[in-house]
């Protein structure tokens, strides 16, 4: 992939991998590698915020900074507080252009990072990658975790009158200017409903592109449960009835 054309000189990078991570001690160095291997970039930086990890997952990062010192990568832990309290954490440190949230379990493949940000060099400012789009190379959760994702799509699209094919993806990816204008509050999973439901409700075009999948179970790790799903419904509900600069 060519290199990003930078639309501010104001951005040392030209991509943010935002990496949070909680007891991944047994994929954390297989994503780092897949990042740093995935040519997407000639000029970016990787960040990880441990969110209060209690397996071996900070040994393993800080051995693999002290192995690879070429690599950019900045390594914050902090006390845990949920996914979004991660990810706003790595937002506050990052100085990239492009901010790509990248799940530290590879349920999401860095090789889909060109087709997630070409995009960016038409002029798009949030794109999310959608597993729904991808006919080919497809696999799904569980019953319960699909059709709990086709649910809160479903009432995305009508609340906001988009046509989105997956909001719950976890490859969401937006230019940092983004969060110029407003900051999301919840530090669970519930960030992903509530930064789509702002989003959409300043008009900004929100551009698919397919994915690979490869989700994993509940003995293998998976976090989420259908408890964040009910929480989803509920946040882009109330997000519609705020005010847009709230």
């Amino acid at each position: 992939m060519a290199a990003l054309k930078l639309v501010q000189d104001s951005y040392k990078y030209e991509v943010s991998v935002l990496i949070p991570a909680y007891n991944e001690e047994a994929t954390i160095l297989f994503v780092i590698n897949s990042v740093v291997k995935t040519e997407f970039s000639s000029n970016f930086e990787i960040i990880i915020v441990d969110d209060g990890s209690t397996d071996q997952t900070q040994k393993l990062i800080e051995q693999y900074k002290n192995k690879n010192p070429q690599v950019n990568l900045k390594y914050f832990y902090q006390e845990n507080q949920g996914k979004g309290g991660a990810i706003h954490t790595a937002i506050q440190h990052s100085e990239g252009e492009i901010l790509i949230v990248q799940d530290a379990d590879m349920e999401y493949t860095p090789s889909d990072f060109p087709a997630l940000l070409k995009p960016f060099e038409d002029g798009a400012q949030v794109v999310y990658g959608s597993r729904n789009l991808n006919t080919e190379d497809r696999e799904h959760s569980g019953l319960l975790f699909y059709w709990g994702g086709i649910l809160v799509t479903i009432v995305t699209n009508l609340l906001y009158s988009s046509k989105l094919t997956d909001e719950a993806t976890g490859y969401k990816v937006f230019h940092a200017k983004i969060f110029e204008q407003f900051n999301f509050k919840h530090k669970d999973f519930a960030w992903e409903p509530e930064i789509t439901a702002k989003i959409l409700k300043k008009k900004i075009k929100i551009h698919e592109v397919p994915i690979t999948y490869h989700p994993r179970s509940k003995a293998e790790g998976k976090k989420i449960t259908w408890k964040d799903g009910v929480k989803a419904v509920l946040i882009l509900f109330l997000e519609s009835f705020k005010r847009n600069d709230s």
